[in-house]
């Protein structure tokens, strides 16, 4: 048995660090590959031979084929060298499918955690998934119904092991989190924004503010932002939950963030802004609401939503303002978030699942 755990995504790094979390991986060390955690002090070799590129929207894909084909050929390259006999793909279900078109091998199980979220949109992706995985880990209890019964477990969410609940001894807002996305093209739109939010909330109080960032966009950010004194750089690193708890509000670009802060019962407001060729083309394929997963559970807005045209440092702004000039306002925000997360069905991981189907098939 030697398997590969794939990720593309830093999402997808964080739910795997959890992932990985056991003795039973410990122990076969030996066995057990990354491909995308170069950057994580983890004990099982990492593979990554091609600088990693997150890639999200239509527009971005079609001008980043060379790289993805390149992505692709030296997985399988990696693949057959190591006699790789189960890969686990994290998340980033269209590279899946992309990888299996060309690669797939009647030699190695190949396995999705995370699966890509066909309750919201395009059926097809599972039976794609029921005809071509041999089996799919899902982190949502209601995706079962599309899946084959023999390949589809569900797992639980692998972050909320991770997650540190903030408990509230007061109710004062003095610590603010600020996430800009992971994504090039979600960094550049935003950050002009958040910069004007930024400068009209230092006229309300003396709040200080956590960026939250990656290696990768530390010297840029802290270039974009150097005329700002009071913003805190903190890097997503072992201690990013621990950070994540101790914060009293957030500025999320909508994401895995979302959750991570709605786990750690953090009230937060979400935006995402892209091109009109991404937005159009989301429009006509997803037919939803909502963008925060807790809203489209729940069929409501509990968690605000700024995106697009909404998506505006006035906005924002005087969303915060109605929290911070009213106690009230923010307690039943936070109740609210608590109340409904837990109407959302979200469980622990559950890592024997996937140990279980690894011993079975090995």
């Amino acid at each position: 048995m030697k398997i590969l755990f794939i990720t593309l995504e830093e999402s997808a790094r964080q739910n795997l660090i959890s992932i990985l979390d056991n003795p039973f991986y410990k122990k076969n060390y030996k066995n057990i590959y990354t491909f995308g955690m170069s950057d994580f002090n983890l004990p099982y070799s990492d593979l990554t031979n091609i600088s990693i590129k997150p890639i999200m929207g239509i527009t971005k894909i079609l001008n980043n084929l060379p790289y993805i084909f390149k992505l692709r050929s030296k997985i399988y390259e990696i693949s057959s060298d190591k006699q790789i006999t189960h890969i686990f793909f994290i998340d980033s279900f269209d590279f899946t499918r992309f990888y299996l078109k060309k690669y797939k091998s009647d030699q190695v199980h190949y396995c999705q955690i995370i699966g890509p979220s066909v309750f919201l949109w395009n059926k097809k992706k599972a039976m794609f998934i029921n005809e071509n995985l041999s089996q799919i880990f899902s982190i949502f209890d209601i995706e079962k119904k599309y899946y084959n019964k023999d390949r589809y477990s569900y797992i639980g969410h692998p972050l909320m092991n991770r997650v540190n609940a903030k408990i509230y001894k007061d109710y004062t807002i003095s610590n603010i989190g600020i996430f800009l996305g992971s994504r090039d093209q979600e960094v550049k739109i935003n950050i002009p924004v958040i910069k004007n939010l930024i400068i009209k909330l230092n006229q309300l109080n003396n709040f200080k503010f956590y960026l939250f960032i990656t290696a990768d966009y530390y010297q840029y950010l802290n270039a974009s932002f150097a005329n700002f004194k009071n913003i805190n750089f903190i890097l997503n690193d072992n201690n990013y939950y621990k950070s994540i708890s101790k914060l009293d509000f957030a500025f999320a670009c909508s994401g895995t963030v979302h959750l991570e802060l709605s786990f750690s019962h953090i009230p937060h407001v979400i935006f995402y802004k892209t091109n009109i060729i991404n937005y159009l083309f989301v429009k006509i394929f997803i037919k939803i609401n909502f963008i925060s997963l807790i809203n489209i559970f729940n069929k409501k807005e509990i968690v605000h939503e700024f995106v697009q045209g909404r998506f505006t440092s006035d906005n924002l702004y005087n969303c915060f303002y109605q929290f911070m000039s009213d106690k009230k306002s923010y307690i039943n925000y936070i109740d609210n978030l608590k109340s409904y997360l837990k109407k959302s069905n979200f469980k622990n991981l559950d890592q024997n699942l996937i140990i279980d189907y690894l011993k079975k098939s090995s």
